[in-house]
């Protein structure tokens, strides 16, 4: 780590050209890729400084045009965290035109205002921030893998190449075939007498399963009126009709949070005392599991939409444990979930303290 504070550089404020490169020119290291072309503001002007090549021979792609900054005035690993910073984001954005896809003209770019340290301080800022980026990139890949091998148990779990033993050792018992509605029974309840109201509408994520819509959204998509909402309680399982890429047929999640309502284009189901629902979740949570259950289920409209009733998705048959092992196999499980949400939040807390040091080094 490198101590900012104390370093006594003096700044200077200058403009620096950016000079397009030819289409057909390979590019070079420190070149910055900026993309011209988006439908989000978010997007339009994102930038990627090329700090290693490999020694091959690289273009561009499509949507995005090379920028060389002016020589000797940018250190390496600096204006791709200078074209980051908030202090030039905004600027791109102003600039940006179009309505449905936003574009940026190199001539409109070339007006963007880039202030900058001397050299010294720049060689600095860029140690110090790649230094942080290895943090995060060093976080995600131990949470890849993590994630990975948690995938790998589920699979030996639920195809019975691994069996848990009962706390005396001994085997549990032999898993039964059953059809779903052994272990699920339609819930009717409704919002009736409005006890929740849109700040209690949840949605159903594929990552984090069943959440509060507004917390995860920003806002609520409710409709005018909550009354027909169905009332999903902790421990009740959700059945999502709508596609995902990974699950065109919908997703299974259990309500692992409070107690909230959801539209009526969700099946809302009730655990009965054979499931723990929170198996059931980790159940589909392989996508292989929920697309070969619902898949013969499941017919889709012309909007592709799903047809079928809440209580179809309960006759097919299903191969579970016990309650007993399925208890033993959730306490496995939730203990690689624990680890996981602890690496989710280390990286989310780093990218936000990155992002609050861009603003208040990028002034």
């Amino acid at each position: 780590m490198f101590d900012l504070e104390n370093e006594q550089v003096p700044r200077i404020n200058e403009d620096v050209d950016l000079v397009r490169i030819k289409e057909d020119n390979y590019c070079q290291i420190g070149d910055l890729v900026i993309a011209d072309a988006s439908e989000d503001y978010n997007d339009i002007g994102k930038t990627i400084e090329i700090v290693n090549l490999g020694n091959k021979k690289t273009l561009a792609g499509l949507h995005t045009f090379l920028a060389r900054p002016t020589e000797n005035k940018v250190a390496l690993g600096f204006s791709g965290y200078l074209m980051q910073s908030w202090t030039v984001r905004k600027q791109v954005m102003t600039i940006a035109q179009g309505t449905k896809v936003l574009g940026l003209a190199t001539g409109r770019l070339g007006k963007v205002n880039l202030y900058l340290p001397t050299l010294p301080e720049q060689i600095k800022i860029a140690n110090f921030l790649t230094a942080v980026d290895a943090k995060i990139a060093n976080l995600s890949e131990e949470k890849s893998l993590l994630e990975n091998y948690k995938k790998g148990v589920m699979q030996k779990i639920f195809s019975q190449e691994l069996r848990f033993k009962q706390d005396d050792g001994s085997d549990f018992p032999e898993w039964e075939i059953r059809k779903l509605s052994y272990y699920l029974e339609v819930s009717n309840l409704k919002n009736r007498e409005l006890k929740y109201d849109k700040t209690d509408v949840l949605s159903v994520s594929g990552e984090f399963g069943i959440v509060n819509q507004i917390e995860f959204q920003g806002r609520s998509f409710a409709g005018e009126s909550v009354e027909n909402y169905g009332v999903v309680e902790t421990g009740d399982i959700v059945y999502t009709k709508s596609p995902l890429k990974s699950n065109p047929y919908g997703i299974i999640k259990v309500n692992k949070g409070k107690s909230g309502i959801v539209s009526t284009l969700y099946a809302v189901y009730k655990c009965r005392k054979d499931l723990n629902g929170r198996f059931l979740d980790y159940y589909f949570q392989l996508d292989d599991n929920t697309n070969r259950y619902l898949r013969p289920l499941v017919q889709k409209g012309s909007k592709n939409d799903m047809k079928i009733n809440n209580s179809k998705v309960l006759i097919d048959p299903v191969l579970f444990p016990s309650l007993i092992e399925q208890d033993k196999i959730v306490d496995f499980l939730e203990v690689i979930d624990r680890k996981i949400d602890k690496l989710r939040f280390e990286i989310d807390h780093s990218q936000e303290w990155k992002k609050g040091l861009l603003q208040q080094l990028f002034v």
